[in-house]
């Protein structure tokens, strides 16, 4: 009995290593990118803008050029328009790294790979927000 108490201690201290190094701020931003791209992939359009950090998406929104048939929708809307049609194009991806910048930030870097073969390196700059992860940035990498 007193030989497997310390071992019992030793596979409980390993457990909640494991179940905290899961939860790390770089799991969790990670699964927020997971999340976005299969979002985008499946023509969910609104969970995609859900994981859009608000000021970031209300810039994609001026940027977007709406034509005369959409100016009814809501600039989340047409955000959401052009982010699922990005997401037909989407082959393939693979999640490259994901790495703490500070407490509240954290980059994670993807290679998408579109039916034409063409390859891009996104990165994507998280945000914590609240207790989630929200995207405040992506950019091409090359």
């Amino acid at each position: 009995m007193k030989k497997a108490l310390p071992l019992l201690a030793l596979l409980l201290a390993g457990f909640f290593v494991v179940k905290g190094c899961s939860s790390s701020p770089e799991r969790q931003a990670l699964g927020t990118v997971k999340e976005f791209m299969e979002a985008i992939r499946d023509k969910d359009s609104k969970d995609a803008v859900n994981l859009l950090y608000p000021p970031y998406r209300d810039a994609l929104a001026q940027q977007v050029n709406v034509p005369i048939q959409f100016v009814e929708l809501k600039p989340s809307e047409m955000v959401g328009c052009v982010l699922t049609s990005m997401g037909e194009k989407i082959k393939e991806v693979k999640y490259l790294d994901a790495s703490k910048i500070d407490d509240t930030h954290t980059e994670v870097v993807i290679k998408v790979v579109d039916k034409d073969k063409t390859e891009k390196i996104l990165s994507f700059i998280l945000v914590k927000d609240g207790k989630s992860w929200k995207i405040a940035n992506i950019s091409t990498m090359r």
